[in-house]
């Protein structure tokens, strides 16, 4: 018997390959996450913020707290609750249960006080890496 590829034709195949990437895009497209979240929703209208916007809010928070390099931050929203992953370039003086209790505090009031969200996910913090100390004259 031979094999499926010797009996198909050559515009057969391509007709396959074609629909087949088709699909995969069409999946691609169903599975990505939205460029924009919606914090609140009324009669008058909506309240949208961008995922980079939000992610920019966090990442200039934590930059803001000293022993801090540099931060990213990734929010997605399961359930109705937006869950938050900040990955940290830390300096070698940090003090890092002091910066995880801060942190911790600090993104839970932007979501509430700025963005209006009352019930928030996890919040987790990864250090990833480790910033020379900065040299002052």
């Amino acid at each position: 018997m031979p094999p499926l590829i010797d009996v198909l034709s050559p515009t057969a195949l391509a007709f396959i390959a074609f629909w087949g990437v088709l699909a995969l895009v069409v999946v691609f497209l169903v599975l990505r996450a939205p460029s924009s979240l919606i914090l609140a929703r009324s009669e008058q209208g909506r309240l949208e913020i961008s995922r980079e916007a939000l992610h920019r809010v966090l990442e200039t928070c934590c930059e803001q707290v000293r022993g801090i390099a540099s931060a990213r931050a990734r929010v997605s929203r399961k359930g109705g609750l937006f869950h938050t992953e900040l990955r940290l370039r830390i300096r070698p003086d940090a003090r890092l249960d002091a910066i995880q209790g801060y942190l911790t505090e600090e993104i839970g009031e932007i979501y509430r006080q700025n963005l209006g969200v009352k019930e928030i996910g996890r919040i987790e913090i990864k250090v990833v890496g480790v910033a020379p100390h900065e040299s002052g004259f």
